[in-house]
């Protein structure tokens, strides 16, 4: 990439454009800019203030064209831009410093064809912004836009083509307070563009960002590198509240591939992805949520993926390895996926939380995914993972066709929710193959093959359905069933998940080191299940120690193929129901120990046992064991503490074997109906074995018919209690079982028991033979009895049946029989019409009439109630008979009464004064079929009689009610002449009717410019009212509107070019009906009007000067499309269309020469020079969709002096002698092309300007007069032209300057201040007055130069010059004059001591310094044995003191001294509130000499004296130290209320204290 221009070189071009620019010679005579239609851009364009393609302009932009905007500034395009760059040749768009904006379009340009081609566009905050337009954009290259590259808002549908985006939002990145920045492709509110071809790398943010109802098509996107983001999610694409469509796209190393939000509630969220790549996402490859995640229920699908291939996320090539969250992420969303490759992703593949039937997927492959630490959460080491996969009203979601292999830990886990899928295959994960966790699937077809752990596991779950399960070689090398078997259920419907079954059906487990395991789990059914060839032994391992519920497991259809020292089935503490149990090889059989909450089966079944044990039960308290063969070769079955009934049941076992059941303590055994058994065998007393056999007794009479309800007695010798019982109607039962013999251990076999049975009917009584009970025994009881009446079975009618009057009735009683085998006759009797058997037609292939059919081929049973009476006799004329109910009756008719137009629900019909209605009557019917009249009757007119005639009732009545009154009531009437008539009735309400409205539509052309007629002259209202009408356009709005009274019901003139939705409204003047209308719409499109293109001026074949400004006309050139009022002086002399309130066209106008790269002109007239040459001129003219040319026109052009443009000075300006003329011709130019200079003369002065060249503009300062300038221009070929102008220099006002001094300045305290007025200045020369004076007015000097001291504070400074004239120039300035501490020093005392009781002359000095010389007293103290004396200094050079104000302050006195041993001398000056330092001194006290004061102090007094001077000393010091500590608080007080802070004194005052 080639580097950004400098500010400096953007200068440059900015200057070589101008020199070049010269050369052009467009003048505009009638437009100014935004009157002009068609601008045209070449070479380079610097726009400092941004530029504005207003309404009705055209901007052509042509190959190989700089653009450079300024800082901030953007192109706004509110009508048509065309960027005609080429691949060799591209337009750049730059800044010429800082970031522009690039190109804006306003929803003003939409549908004007802009077109862009082959753009650049560098250093932009936006690239090109489109609100609600449609450009057509190419081959579009942004570069490192600080912003959005590419924006769209409004509903912009822009096409896109070839679009690249580099880098974005680096030079902001960190810096930028909002998250809108490195963006590429934004897609706003409602935007719908097409795309095709997208490359996007290096963004902040976002590739793509779709938000606000936005939609279009996008196809071919690349996306790389879109990272970085901290103030919102970093996404290659970003949807939210959009519905794209997205084909063929990759997106590579961004920190989130895609990433979709549903934001707003009442939108729609459903970007549909088809053929994508995502790969080395840093955090996650896809994301799908809803904002909200508290919403959880009704999900939507928010996003489609069609062929996905999604892979790399969080791994080595991530931008971050080792961050990833999941490579596919949904949160409370519905998601459609079909057909995905989901692979080498550190992170989960895909996880889902809070999702329902919203989200499907299908046909997807996982691999190698999760992440590779064993520390983080076993969700995030999953292929898949669902967690709250809510099973709502609509169902679960739906996951079909999947695969997922090499997992780092679980290939699929699903916890709390549900799930409906099948085909589903796991192979070698590092975890369970299938893990559901409190979830409740329902899956068809599970292969899951060498996973490190289960192939399918199932926790805490209910409402499981699986089926079709296939494991193999799952867990192999694990030491726990728990952790691997084929399939593991573990708390299936305990706590958590209790309440619906667990099945798997059709499941199978194949050389898992674990088969079926079952652990703490009721309600279980697994029906059809295979397992074999497991390597470690128990392949069906049931374990329920753990649980104390209620429930069974059911095991139906279980074949069991092992070869092993254990058992094949083994089940502890598990009530179950078992059927059709197989279980084949060499193993021990099975073992079951029962819970005894509920009772236990097992049916249909074949154990084998042939090892260590065979079959083993344990505390069942209700077990029943039916058509099961146990094969015992080497081992006894065995039983403890259960009650168990084996029935139908084989028990083979090897021929040596002497013992059948090794009983422990505690069990009944109930061997029924079964193979003989061996003694069985116990050490405990507390047993029985029973074996048991039924009974069969059938109970016939001499016939062998079986007798019904015949009596039963069945005795027995031993064991049972006597039984009597009624046979049922079937004369046979089986009863028992009983015991035929029973084992106990001390006793050994009883004898067998002895059975008697009797049977009795009718009075007749029969015993049978005695038998011993040691099988099950048919017993046959005959009673040879009378003969007996016939068993009445009748089936129709039923008993209280009602039928229609004469309806057909069928009479079945054809299976009733005769215990002896006679000869049934039927009698049918009602107490209505007697006996009817024989008048009513007997059914087919009946003879003895049990079945007949009444009132089929005529009436044999009349209409009434009747009870009708059945008789069944034998030829013995034994007889039975039975009594039923029914009654035939006359139904009246079905009405059923519909409506044109329809009744309301109020019951109300709403019907024109004129209008017919028609009244539906086609389910109107007669029950019976028979004669039906139907009519209708009105409250306002007669009653009718239409029974006395034919039958009537047809399917429509249709009828008008002109004359009606305003409402009424109709009733409509069925009668079938028997019963009441039925009737409904309903409310008629008469309207004025509105008239229909009719148009027809007829042009001579289909284009714009075609007139179009709209009549409508057939539409008439019904009752004569004046129709009011109006029509309208979809796109022109109201055409026309009116009256029929006053105006023809048509409408003549002009449609803009569109498919218009042509519309008539008709109505009446009624004022009741204002708003009501009625419609005539018909569809009609509209073609473009093509332009026409005319040169009227120049006219052709002329000859002119290179320098000569031409006219140039295009009269009776134009578009109809273009609207008169738009163009100037509305469209005079030019083909418009005067009707149409805006432009429906964009007119782009070029007047072009062949001896020309770039176009003369872009107006419909303007004024041009041409440069020297032969011209062929043509005028182009195209709206967007059409360009026409115009016949060339020839003009010979010669050359030309140069022409002077002068932009400044203007002509007669008057201009103060105190500013420069500024010269500025740079605009001037030579029509040819020659280099030219340019001389200026003053008649008053002379030369000002010679020989100059036009690349600068001059600044010149004139004296004071009338000046006639002479402005000569000469060219290179020595062809020259001049120019006159009048200035005016007036005389000015003097200029008041202050030097050497600035506004706020701090002077040093005691520093004095120059006043220099020195730089003040009059163009003129005649300054005669200087005047300082303060604020206050007081003046301070009268000089230009001047030295002055001023007091501590803020004062200001004026300063008056004053000319000749008597003209005035006032300036000031403020300083702050600095405030000094005083300090004392130096301090001379005249004496050294003084003697007591002497009288001495003392004198004092000391030195003062303060700069700021405000300090006005020095006072002192004296004290001397407590006595004090005021000492007032002077330095006024009065008195003692010698010179005044030298700063020497003196004091002067008559000391005498009467008591004591010291004078204290302590001095300090007073300046306003501030009080220095002190200065002191001690002065010794001498006395009179005499012996004993000194024998005094040489003996006792001088260690006294010595320790009083020590601590007067140590006081004096505290002392001292106490007063400088306040002084100096005193001080900071002070100079705290000042308005400034002399930091500078404080360190000059410390400096001298150290």
């Amino acid at each position: 990439m080639a580097a950004p221009l400098s500010h400096f070189q953007k200068r440059a071009i900015l200057l070589i454009f101008l020199i070049i620019s010269s050369s052009f010679g467009t003048l505009t005579s009638n437009a100014s800019q935004t009157s002009k239609t068609t601008i045209v851009w070449t070479d380079s364009v610097f726009l400092e203030d941004g530029f504005n393609v207003e309404v009705g302009q055209i901007l052509i932009v042509q190959p190989g064209t700089n653009i450079v905007l300024g800082d901030e500034e953007k192109i706004i395009v509110d009508g048509r831009i065309n960027i005609q760059g080429t691949i060799s040749s591209p337009v750049i768009l730059d800044a010429n410093s800082g970031n522009h904006h690039g190109i804006v379009f306003n929803s003003t340009s939409n549908g004007h064809n802009s077109a862009i081609d082959n753009l650049t566009i560098n250093d932009a905050k936006y690239g090109i912004t489109i609100y609600g337009s449609d450009p057509i954009i190419s081959n579009l290259l942004v570069i490192n836009a600080d912003s959005v590259a590419v924006d769209l808002f409004d509903g912009a549908s822009p096409t896109i083509k070839n679009l690249t985006i580099q880098g974005g939002g680096q030079d902001v990145h960190g810096f930028s307070s909002s998250w809108r920045y490195g963006i590429g492709l934004s897609i706003g509110f409602e935007s719908a563009p097409i795309v095709e071809g997208v490359n996007i790398d290096g963004l902040i943010t976002r590739g793509l960002n779709f938000w606000g109802k936005a939609g279009g098509l996008f196809n071919d996107i690349n996306i790389s590198n879109i990272s970085g983001a901290t103030l919102s999610v970093s996404a290659g694409i970003w949807v939210e509240d959009s519905i794209p469509l997205l084909k063929d796209i990759e997106i590579n190393h961004c920190d989130n591939g895609v990433f979709v939000r549903h934001q707003t509630e009442g939108w729609t969220t459903r970007p549909t992805f088809s053929g994508i790549v995502i790969e080395n996402s840093q955090y996650r490859g896809i994301m799908v949520e809803r904002y909200n995640h508290s919403q959880y229920s009704n999900l939507l699908t928010n996003a489609v993926f069609e062929n996905l291939q999604l892979r790399g996320t969080g791994g080595i090539d991530a931008k971050t390895p080792g961050l990833g969250y999941a490579a596919f992420d949904i949160n409370t969303s519905g998601v459609h996926v079909d057909g995905a490759l989901i692979e080498d992703n550190i992170a989960v593949g895909l996880r889902a939380y809070m999702i329902d039937s919203s989200t499907k997927i299908e046909n997807v492959t996982f691999i190698n995914n999760g992440q590779t630490s064993s520390s983080v959460p076993i969700n995030d080491r999953a292929g898949l993972f669902f967690r709250s996969a809510s099973w709502s009203s609509k169902g679960p979601a739906i996951v079909n066709n999947l695969i997922v292999n090499n997992s780092i830990g679980p290939g699929v886990l699903m916890m709390k929710g549900g799930v409906i899928g099948s085909n589903w295959f796991t192979s070698e994960n590092g975890g369970n193959g299938v893990d559901f966790r409190e979830f409740h699937p329902r899956v068809d077809t599970i292969i899951s093959t060498n996973n490190s752990l289960n192939g399918l596991y199932v926790f805490d779950s209910s409402n499981v359905e699986l089926s079709n399960i296939a494991t193999s070689q799952n867990g192999i090398g694990q030491n726990n069933p728990e952790d691997g078997s084929g399939i593991f259920f573990h708390e299936s419907n305990t706590v958590m998940s209790g309440g619906k079954n667990v099945s798997c059906n059709s499941c199978s487990s194949s050389n898992d080191q674990y088969g079926i395991s079952i652990k703490n789990s009721i309600d279980l059914q697994l029906k059809s299940i295979l397992i074999k060839d497991t390597i470690s032994p128990i392949p069906l391992n049931i374990n329920n120690s753990g649980i104390t519920y209620f429930g069974n497991i059911i095991l139906d259809n279980i074949t069991i193929f092992s070869n092993s020292s254990d058992y094949a089935l083994k089940m502890v503490e598990v009530d179950a129901k078992i059927n059709n149990l197989q279980i084949i090889g060499f193993n021990d059989g099975l073992h079951w120990s029962g819970k005894g909450i509920t009772s236990s089966s097992m049916d249909n079944s074949i154990i084998y046992g042939s090892k260590n044990a065979c079959f083993d039960l344990l505390y069942h308290t209700e077990l029943t064991i039916a058509n099961t063969s146990i094969y015992c070769s080497s081992n006894n079955p065995t039983s403890e503490n259960s009650i168990v009934n084996f029935t139908d049941t084989f028990l083979i076992q090897n021929s040596s074997m002497q013992n059948s059941f090794i009983l422990g303590d505690n069990n009944h055994i109930k061997w029924i109906s079964s193979q003989d058994i061996l003694t069985p065998i116990s050490s405990f007393e507390n047993n029985i074995f029973d074996i048991m056999w039924n009974l069969e007794i059938y109970t016939v009479n001499q016939y062998f018919m079986n007798i019904p309800y015949a009596e039963v007695n069945i005795s027995f010798d031993i064991y049972e209690d006597n039984l009597t019982a009624t046979q049922p109607y079937s004369g046979n039962y089986l009863y028992g079982p009983f015991i035929g013999k029973r084992w106990l251990p001390q006793d050994g076999w009883s004898s067998d028991n002895v059975v008697n049975s009797s049977c009795s009917y009718d009075g007749i009584y029969n015993n049978t033979d005695s038998l011993t009970l040691s099988s099950d025994t048919l017993v046959i009881c005959r009673l040879d009895i009378s003969n007996q009446a016939p068993f009445i079975i009748w089936q129709l009618p039923e008993d209280d049946s009602q039928y229609s009057s004469a309806s057909i009735v069928v009479f079945d009683a054809s299976k009733s029989w005769d215990l002896d085998l006679d000869e049934i006759t039927f009698t049918w009797t009602s107490n209505l019409d007697g006996d009817f058997t024989y008048s009513c037609v007997q059914e087919e292939n009946t003879a003895n009439y049990s079945h007949i059919i009444a009132n089929n081929e005529s009436q044999c049973l009349s209409d009434g109630v009747h009870q009708i009476t059945l008789e069944v006799c034998d030829i013995e004329n034994q007889c039975t008979n039975e009594t039923r109910r029914i009654e035939l009756i006359n139904l009246p008719p079905i009405l059923s009464v519909g409506s044109v137009p329809k009744i309301n629900s109020r019951g109300i019909l709403y019907l024109g004064q004129t209008a017919n209605v028609s009244i539906k009557l086609d389910g109107t019917y007669d029950p019976e079929n028979g004669d039906l009249w139907c009519w209708l009757e009105t409250s306002y007119e007669d009653p009718i009689s239409v029974i006395d005639g034919d039958p009537n009732c047809p399917n429509e009545i249709s009828r008008s009610f002109i004359g009606a009154p305003g409402q009424f009531n109709i009733t409509v009437f069925a009668s079938d002449g028997i019963n009441p008539s039925r009737s409904w009735s309903f409310t008629v309400v008469l309207v004025n009717e509105l008239p229909s409205a009719i148009m027809e539509i007829s042009r001579i052309d289909n284009i714009s410019s075609s007139l179009v007629r709209l009549d409508g002259t057939d539409t008439i209202d019904p009752e004569g009212d004046v129709v009011k009408f109006e029509f309208t356009s979809s796109i022109d709005g109201l055409l026309f509107s009116g009256l029929e009274s006053t105006n023809t019901i048509e409408w003549l003139g002009y449609l803009s070019k569109g498919i218009h939705n042509i519309t008539m409204k008709a109505s009446d003047n009624l004022p009741n009906h204002a708003g009501l209308w009625t419609y005539y719409s018909f569809e009609l499109e509209v073609l473009n009007s093509p332009p026409v293109a005319l040169i009227s001026q120049p006219n052709n074949g002329i000859i002119a000067e290179s320098g000569d400004i031409l006219d140039f006309q295009s009269t009776g050139s134009g578009d109809w499309d273009l609207a008169c009022s738009d163009l100037i002086d509305n469209g005079s002399n030019l083909l418009c269309n005067p009707y149409l309130g805006g432009n429906n066209d964009l007119v782009s106008i070029l007047w072009i020469s062949d001896k020309l790269s770039e176009p003369i002109g872009t107006d419909w007239s303007f004024q041009s020079r041409l440069p020297s040459g032969d011209h062929n001129i043509t005028l182009s003219l195209d709206d967007g969709n059409q360009k026409v040319i115009s016949p060339p026109i020839n003009i010979i052009i010669s050359k030309s002096a140069p022409i002077m443009i002068l932009d400044s000075p203007m002509p007669s300006i008057e201009v103060n002698s105190n500013s420069a003329v500024l010269f500025d011709f740079q605009n001037s130019f030579d029509p040819d092309g020659d280099l030219f200079t340019v001389s200026i003369e003053s008649d008053l002065t002379g030369i000002i300007l010679e020989n100059k060249t036009t690349d600068y503009s001059y600044d010149e300062y004139l004296p004071a007069g009338e000046h006639d300038l002479t402005i000569t221009l000469v060219d290179s070929d020595k062809m020259e032209r001049k120019y006159i102008q009048k200035i005016s220099i007036l005389e000015s006002a003097p200029i008041a300057q202050i030097n050497n001094l600035e506004n706020g300045q701090y002077i040093s305290p005691g520093e004095s201040v120059n006043l220099d007025a020195s730089s003040s200045f009059d163009y003129d020369d005649d300054i005669i007055l200087y005047q300082w004076s303060l604020n206050d007015g007081t003046i301070i000097s009268d000089k230009e130069q001047d030295l002055v001291y001023f007091n501590p504070g803020t004062v200001q400074i004026n300063l008056l010059v004053q000319d000749s004239r008597g003209k005035q120039d006032f300036t000031s300035i403020n300083l702050t004059i600095g405030s000094s501490y005083p300090k004392l020093d130096n301090l001379v005392i005249s004496i050294d001591s003084i003697e007591m009781n002497v009288p001495t002359e003392v004198y004092i000095y000391v030195n003062l310094d303060d700069p700021d010389r405000t300090t006005k007293q020095v006072t002192g103290e004296m004290l001397s044995a407590g006595i004090s004396e005021v000492m007032i200094f002077r330095d006024d050079g009065k008195g003692s003191d010698q010179v005044a104000d030298d700063d020497v302050w003196t004091y002067r006195s008559n000391w005498d001294i009467a008591e004591g041993n010291w004078v204290k001398v302590e001095i300090w000056a007073i300046d306003g509130e501030l009080i220095s330092q002190s200065q002191i001194e001690s002065i010794p006290v001498v006395k009179q000499s005499n012996e004993n004061t000194l024998d005094w102090l040489f003996s006792a007094g001088f260690p006294l004296l010595i320790i009083l001077i020590i601590v007067l000393s140590l006081l004096g010091l505290a002392y001292v130290n106490k007063r400088r500590i306040q002084i100096a608080r005193d001080i900071e007080l002070i100079e705290s209320w000042s308005a400034f802070v002399p930091r500078e004194l404080d360190e000059e005052f410390d400096n001298k204290e150290g």
